[in-house]
């Protein structure tokens, strides 16, 4: 009876069941839109925009600051912590973050790593920082914590330490807050290797067997 039972869940048929279910099981665990937020600036400060849009509804604010070695997101020049998303946008599936990038493009040497971070003060959660310091553009990548996220009207700090004095009248960079993991390399991440190796296996092994049957 086992071995009957072993046959048919390694016959061409299962294989291609499973392989369609993980394909299933992928799509269902991906995670959906919630805020994909790209804009640039250049300067020593301003309301940051859309690449081509209108302004930004997450109301962030952008300043030079310790005489422009600190590129931070600021309430009140400062003297408050930023709050996330307080107009409440919503592109229709929901309102947090768990991604942020900051990317220098001109204007000023590069990125210090101390001194460099995200701090949402709600949840007392410092954010994870990657770096990639090499070439002519910098940049830092922030990933929330595991089972957190930057919730709409949330508290934060967001410092970036620059390497010297930025150049206001050459300084420009490019931003995206996002709620999606953001590749730090092209590897693909590793829990999705499993999955995708059997959807390749399942579908070659129906290919196989709808060409014998023919």
């Amino acid at each position: 009876m086992l071995k009957e039972i072993f046959a048919r869940l390694t016959s061409k048929h299962a294989l291609a069941a499973v392989a369609f279910a993980a394909l299933a099981v992928g799509a269902v665990a991906s995670p959906a839109y919630a805020i994909v937020v790209p804009w640039s600036g250049a300067g020593s400060g301003g309301t940051p925009n859309l690449d081509g849009q209108p302004t930004t509804s997450l109301g962030d604010t952008w300043v030079l600051a310790n005489s422009n070695t600190t590129w931070q997101i600021t309430l009140n020049n400062g003297s408050q912590p930023s709050i996330f998303n307080q107009t409440g946008f919503n592109n229709s599936n929901g309102t947090f973050a768990t991604g942020f990038q900051f990317t220098i493009n001109s204007g000023v040497a590069g990125i210090n790593t101390a001194g460099t971070e995200l701090i949402d003060e709600t949840t007392g959660k410092t954010w994870l920082a990657n770096f990639s310091l090499g070439g002519p553009s910098q940049r830092v990548t922030f990933t929330a914590p595991a089972g957190t996220q930057l919730s709409m009207n949330d508290n934060y700090l967001l410092d970036i330490d620059l390497a010297g004095a930025a150049n206001p009248a050459q300084f420009s960079f490019a931003a995206l807050w996002t709620d999606t993991s953001i590749p730090v390399t092209g590897v693909p991440e590793p829990a999705s290797l499993p999955i995708l190796g059997a959807a390749v296996l399942g579908l070659f092994m129906l290919r196989r067997h709808l060409q014998i049957a023919a």
